[in-house]
């Protein structure tokens, strides 16, 4: 079994400086996994429109598309260009250790059979294992998965293409981790709000030689969460657990097709003299007191006892229990009930920091009474560009026009142009220029469009992506997932059916408007 060996989960947003590539962890028996900054230099560089590649007459359908077919090859080479949107990187997911690995020739078994399963390329896509829940927004954050994603094909999300996820192994490799409050880092490499996180545990119970079952996973608290960057920080705290387990997050996206990401996270616990900070409470109340020192007593000279694993309770144990007399843990607002306790019931941790809110000084931006990661968490307030202050207390210096949304927020002055630079009998090729003179910079776009009467079979500097079947759907590619305002870019479309306008132009969401 590879074991990649944690670092200790930092409350710092953002990962450490220190880069580790994963490459090195798949021989190896230990490695850091939490230290981790995902590459965005795997890619090659922007691939060019057709005008630039080979000059264009209306006679030039050859050329057109031996370039297209050119293009097309260049696309469909294996590489790791984000098309889709990311995966769980601390800890990290199978596919994403797949996908940091050598996947041409894999030195971790469970992935070189996942690989025997379907093949390399589900692991170059390490960032497409979707699946669709259409709807409202409201239905997206609660969504019962367990009536569509079957026990025994979660790792997958029920998507035949990720099915060697699904393989049960003892060799998966895994991360080392500890109870408590815990900071999940999801790598987006194309960043989307609105959005929902949802995070899951196995049971204590869990047998990792069975298939993951719904029935076998406890739902995770999860607190506000900032985008830093490429990179979602969703605040957790991870129930107490021993040995090994796996670790569910789902990334639901809140729009109409209702595109969700899956990954699968093995990670170990260690033994309890590992993890348990308080091994003194041998009546498992939270403290140390009179009820463990009667039962170190009545295993006295057996094993019934031990506290310092060394087989016989003895003075060395009754020196232990001494010593950690009291709440066990920290006792924040020394009431003499440790703060894990305060919190297990009731008290509130907005933050999920392990501290009682009424031990910490949180921020209240807008004096409401509720601490602005509260008011986030709960969706009393908005905060739409996900930075943990509330949208309300931003809107004096960040509304320029006044009309009650964050400019950064806003998506407008984006036009299009929609230009058919090919044709014959049956299919034809269209360029789509979009131009931002929004003011912004985005950091990942997606276009949508309707079309009218034909569809896209194929397009470069822009990937289709799953959409409703009304719709076309162009994501970025890696290498120019940011379009700053006063740039364009320029998508090509190979289609088939009669040339003509697509209806609704959509860029992030946002509507826009014909180029003059």
């Amino acid at each position: 079994m590879t074991t990649i060996k944690k670092t200790p989960n930092q409350g710092t947003r953002g990962f450490p400086e220190a880069k580790t590539s994963l490459d090195s962890c798949a021989g190896a028996t230990s490695c850091s996994a939490t230290n981790y900054q995902p590459e965005t230099d795997r890619t090659p560089g922007p691939l060019r429109g057709l005008r630039d590649m080979v000059k264009i007459r209306p006679s030039q359908r050859t050329l057109v598309n031996a370039a297209f077919l050119a293009s097309v090859a260049f696309l469909l080479a294996p590489n790791r260009s984000a098309d889709a949107h990311g995966s769980l990187a601390s800890p990290p997911s199978r596919i994403f250790l797949g996908w940091q690995g050598d996947i041409e020739n894999p030195s971790n078994s469970a992935i070189a059979a996942a690989i025997e399963v379907g093949g390399t390329q589900p692991f170059y896509d390490w960032n497409e294992v979707v699946n669709f829940h259409p709807g409202t927004a409201e239905y997206q954050s609660v969504i019962d998965y367990t009536l569509t994603i079957p026990d025994g094909r979660i790792a997958s999300a029920n998507n035949d293409k990720y099915a060697g996820l699904d393989l049960v192994r003892d060799d998966w490799p895994t991360t080392e981790i500890e109870s408590g409050p815990f900071t999940l880092r999801w790598y987006a490499s194309t960043p989307h709000n609105p959005n929902v996180f949802r995070a899951y545990l196995t049971t204590p119970d869990w047998d990792p030689s069975q298939p993951l079952r719904w029935g076998q996973l406890e739902e995770l608290p999860t607190g506000a969460v900032a985008l830093l960057e490429d990179t979602y920080e969703i605040p957790t705290v991870l129930p107490p657990r021993t040995g090994r387990h796996a670790l569910v997050v789902i990334w639901q996206r809140l729009d109409p097709a209702g595109e969700g990401f899956y990954a699968v996270s093995d990670v170990d616990f260690g033994t309890c003299d590992e993890i348990c900070d308080c091994p003194a409470d041998l009546s498992l109340d939270g403290k140390v007191d009179g009820s463990d020192l009667g039962i170190m007593l009545g295993g006295w000279g057996g094993p019934g006892g031990d506290v310092n694993d060394d087989g016989e309770t003895d003075g060395a144990d009754l020196g232990v229990l001494l010593g950690a007399w009291g709440p066990c843990g920290p006792d924040c607002d020394g009431d003499g009930i440790g703060d894990a306790d305060e919190i297990a019931n009731g008290a509130p941790d907005c933050d999920l920091n392990g501290v009682p809110d009424d031990c910490s000084d949180l921020p209240d931006c807008d004096q409401d009474g509720i601490p602005d990661l509260c008011a986030i968490a709960d969706g009393l307030v908005e905060d739409c560009d996900s930075n943990l202050i509330p949208d309300v207390c931003e809107l004096a210096i960040g509304d320029a026009d006044g009309d009650g949304i964050l400019d950064v927020c806003e998506l407008d002055g984006f036009l299009h142009q929609w230009r058919v630079i090919d044709q014959w009998e049956g299919g034809f090729i269209a360029e789509l220029d979009i131009f931002n003179d929004s003011g912004q910079c985005l950091t990942g776009w997606e276009v949508l469009f309707s079309p009218a009467g034909f569809e896209v079979t194929g397009s470069w500097n822009g990937r289709i992506a799953p959409s409703d079947p009304d719709q076309v759907r162009l994501v970025n590619e890696t290498w120019n997932a940011d379009f700053c305002s006063g740039t364009s870019l320029t998508i090509g479309l190979q289609c088939e059916g009669a040339p003509s306008e697509p209806l609704e132009f959509l860029v992030n969401g946002s509507p826009t408007s014909p180029s003059p």
